[in-house]
This record gives C-alpha cells, sequence and structure tokens, in this order.
C-alpha cells in the first residue's frame, strides 16, 4: 500500500506535467494553423487524458512487479501478458475519459454517443496510450532489476562474511593461519618418513591449505566442498580410528554445483562431535548427492545420535547459519531440513535448484 501511495504520487506529478506540455504544445499548433480554441478547453482536455492516466499508471506498475519480464530466462508469456495488459489500459483509459467527458460532450468537441466517444478516442489517442504504457512499464522494470542488482550485492557480502564465520568456527585457531600452516609443514620434515604422525600431519596441513585457499570466496563446488569434507575425515579417522566410518556417494556429473563455501564440513563435524564420537561404538556416517528432477538433493546421515540427547552449542550455531547462507544463495528455491528419521539416524537435507546462482551468474 505504501508503494501503491508512492507510485500515485509521481504519477500526478507527471500528468501535472505532461497536462502543461500537451496544452502548450496545442496552442502553438492553433497559432500556426491560425485557428483559435479557449484556453480553458484546452487543458481541460488534455487534464481529463493524462489525469485518468495517471490515476490508472500506479496498477500499471503493480501489475509489471508481479509479472515481469525475466530477461534471464526468456519466454514469450511475460511479453504476451504485457501486449494483453496495455491494450486492457487502453481501453479502460478511452472508457473511463469517455464517461467523463458525458457531462458536456459538445464542450470537449466529442459525439453525443458513449460508444462513439470511446471509438473517437481510440483512433486518435490510442498511440499515446501505447507510449504511456511502455514508458511506465519501462520505469516498472527498470526499478525491478535495480533492486534486484542491490539485493543480490548485499547477498554477496553477506555471504563473505558468513563464509569467513565459518571457517573461523572450522579452524577454532588462535594463532595466525598462515604461521600454523608454514610450522606444520616444518613440522613434516621433522617427523619419520611415511609414519603415521607424518601422514596424519599431512593431511591437518592439506586441510589448513584448503581453507586458506577459499576463505575470501562466497560459494565453492560441491567437489571443493568434498575435498575439504575428506581431508577432515581423514584427520578424524586417526582420532577415532575404527570407530569412525564413512561413506560418500557423489556422481561426477554433480562436482560443479555451487553451494556456500564451507558449508558440508561444519555438518559433517557435528555429526561426528555429536553422534559418532559420543558413542563407544563409534558409528557411521554417509553423504549422499543427486539429481532429484530439476533440483539437487545433499543428504548427510550419521548414527550414533541419540534423540533424547541436548544438542550442543556447535549443533544450534551451525544448522541455522547453513539454513541462513543457502537463503541468501538461492532465495526460496532451497530447502533445509536437519532431524532424526525413522530409522533412528540423525539426518540434514539439502535441496538446491539445478542452476547457477543469480548472484554467480551476475558476478
Amino acid at each position: 500500500m505504501e508503494n501503491l501511495r508512492r507510485y500515485a504520487w509521481i504519477a500526478l506529478v507527471a500528468a501535472t506535467a505532461m497536462t502543461a506540455i500537451t496544452t502548450f504544445q496545442t496552442q502553438m499548433q492553433m497559432v500556426v494553423r491560425g485557428e483559435e480554441m479557449s484556453l480553458v478547453s484546452m487543458l481541460t482536455w488534455n487534464a481529463v487524458i493524462w489525469y485518468v492516466w495517471g490515476a490508472l499508471a500506479p496498477f500499471v506498475v503493480v501489475l509489471c512487479q508481479r509479472h515481469p519480464i525475466e530477461w534471464r530466462a526468456w519466454s514469450w508469456r511475460p511479453l504476451a501478458l504485457q501486449a494483453l495488459l496495455a491494450l486492457v489500459f487502453i481501453a479502460l483509459h478511452a472508457t473511463i475519459v469517455s464517461a467523463l467527458m458525458q457531462v458536456s460532450p459538445n464542450w470537449f468537441g466529442m459525439p453525443e454517443s458513449y460508444f462513439a466517444r470511446v471509438v473517437r478516442l481510440l483512433t486518435t489517442q490510442a498511440h499515446w496510450g501505447v507510449m504511456c504504457y511502455l514508458a511506465t512499464a519501462a520505469c516498472a522494470h527498470a526499478e525491478i532489476y535495480f533492486r534486484r542488482a542491490r539485493d543480490e550485492s548485499l547477498a554477496r557480502a553477506a555471504l563473505r562474511t558468513q563464509a569467513a564465520t565459518a571457517q573461523l568456527s572450522a579452524l577454532q585457531r588462535q594463532m595466525q593461519p598462515h604461521f600454523l600452516f608454514n610450522a606444520l609443514n616444518a613440522l613434516v620434515a621433522m617427523l619419520e618418513e611415511n609414519s603415521k604422525a607424518q601422514h596424519f600431519t599431512v593431511r591437518l596441513a592439506d586441510m589448513l591449505r584448503m581453507l586458506l585457499q577459499h576463505g575470501e570466496r562466497a560459494t565453492a563446488t560441491l567437489g571443493e566442498e568434498l575435498v575439504l569434507v575428506n581431508a577432515y575425515l581423514a584427520v578424524e579417522r586417526v582420532r577415532l580410528g575404527a570407530r569412525l566410518r564413512s561413506r560418500i556417494d557423489v556422481a561426477d556429473a554433480l562436482l560443479d554445483c555451487r553451494l556456500p563455501s564451507f558449508l558440508l564440513q561444519p555438518l559433517v563435524e557435528n555429526a561426528i562431535r555429536h553422534g559418532i564420537a559420543r558413542s563407544q561404538e563409534g558409528g557411521e556416517i554417509n553423504l549422499r548427492a543427486w539429481r532429484d528432477g530439476a533440483s539437487i538433493r545433499i543428504e548427510i546421515d550419521n548414527t550414533g545420535a541419540s534423540p533424547s540427547s541436548e544438542p550442543g552449542s556447535g549443533m544450534r550455531m551451525t544448522l541455522p547459519n547453513c539454513r541462513d547462507r543457502l537463503a541468501l544463495l538461492y532465495d526460496a528455491e532451497t530447502r533445509f531440513e536437519a532431524g532424526f528419521g525413522a530409522d533412528g539416524r540423525y539426518r540434514v537435507t539439502i535441496v538446491v535448484p539445478d542452476r547457477v546462482p543469480a548472484m554467480e551468474r551476475a558476478a
């Protein structure tokens, strides 16, 4: 309602300006032709024409916002709808103006018959109606695209901030990362060749290197996320041994799917920390991804957790963070669910559209 009121004020100003301009133009034409016409008559005629259009223009803007022409996903239907709306509004304009002129048709120089006035207006004023509709629709679409670009820019900034936060949470470090990375590489050189400790340190260094490389990026591919998950699982496998069993089943065709950076590793970490690590027998974690129609579905499930157990603070922070970051990237087209299934496993389900996010295309 607030936007409609704002559009109405803009339309009022535009109608007043066009009334003054066309009245002056008509007056000049009369002077050139040597004809005479009352200034009041000219002003009233143009005022009726333009103020009626000014009253209709806000509704044109609202309809354009609800049914915009999308150049990114081209379809003839929105264009056909806009053409139909243009015809409707031109006809509506003629019928309203004709009704207002019913007060004194002769004074306006119009036929007595209502239908004849409508036909006269359509034949003499339709070109103005087309131009007015096109101008109004163009302004409405310009505002739509401007707002969309601004929102996508803000969303990209928010994603970068959340990616940095996720990186810091995943590392949980208190020292400068490059110093730690260099220290780990030095430690690798000091350890016995091919020893268990050396392999563990190499894995840890690899994981840190990936975190440093992708720390400034708002998004990553599913393939890049899986590399980080595998490195993390390798580190945890040294600590938990046979208690940690994992399986990853992702088709190569899905590896280019875009996700917020550092989305999957915190979810895998939660599954291990709050499920498998707490169980004396350990447990299993599965990560699967497959194409489901026009979407890509990713599932992470694990054993070892209990519905009666109190979720840790890390889980209470990670799940909303992941949900918010997915919403920023794909808006309402994404789905994020977490909870215990009928099989007793804790399961996180992520559904994203099988396309490149809008902000990635704009970048």
